[in-house]
């Protein structure tokens, strides 16, 4: 494993994409074989390990993690990748700085995600973990370069962003910190839903806001891999 949390060759990487498959299984925040994971390849720039379609997180071995190139075609695996691969190769293209991504389908963030609402800065782990509060992308298809290209602003200066209709999609210098960001939104969505029914929830002030994201948020990316405007 490389100083910046990337797994430096191909082994590494298929088992770091199976353990955090399975701590998403555990902490409930995919069901069955919803969602994916995908890292880059410290020894092989233009490589990514995947999650394959339609199996079981619980099942997965190492073998079955799906090597491809930033174009999505196959290099080396007996699987097919997601069929939600467009997220994450169009962002690995787009952004030299992500290092991972995870995708979710957890249960207050997809509710968040089907009334279209976004999760403003209302807690302070939030803004550590994201940059600040989270939008919730436009709607489009799963499984299109549509969706993919739809996140591209709310991920421009977050770590995670909500896919209308759908769920969460988190990124980040490693699978780490992309995993920690799609765990804290499902949290703090959970607390957002439950604190409405009492009124508005107040926000982290907008000086603290900058402060952590400054202090916190912004250092994160910058030690653990390329830098990240803020």
């Amino acid at each position: 494993m490389s100083r910046s949390g990337i797994p430096a060759t191909r082994r590494e990487a298929q088992e770091l994409v199976v353990l955090f498959s399975r701590r998403l299984l555990a902490e409930h925040l995919v069901y069955y074989t919803a969602g994916n994971i995908s890292t880059r390849i410290g020894d092989e720039p233009g490589h990514v390990a995947v999650t394959p379609g339609s199996t079981a997180y619980d099942t997965l071995r190492p073998e079955d993690i799906v090597i491809v190139d930033l174009d999505g075609r196959v290099v080396d695996g007996r699987l097919r990748p997601t069929a939600e691969l467009p997220l994450h190769t169009l962002a690995y293209r787009d952004r030299p700085d992500v290092g991972a991504i995870v995708h979710t389908h957890s249960p207050a963030a997809m509710a968040m995600a089907a009334m279209g609402l976004d999760l403003p800065p209302i807690l302070h782990g939030l803004v550590a973990a994201c940059g600040g509060g989270i939008t919730t992308a436009p709607y489009a298809r799963g499984a299109t370069d549509e969706m993919a290209r739809f996140t591209a602003e709310p991920l421009r200066h977050r770590s995670a962003c909500l896919l209308r209709n759908h769920g969460t999609l988190a990124i980040g210098p490693n699978v780490e910190h992309a995993y920690n960001a799609a765990c804290v939104v499902e949290g703090v969505a959970d607390a957002y839903l439950r604190a409405r029914a009492f009124g508005s929830v107040p926000e982290v002030p907008g000086e603290d806001v900058q402060r952590i994201r400054t202090e916190q948020w912004m250092p994160a990316w910058a030690s653990e891999g390329p830098s990240h405007s803020g």
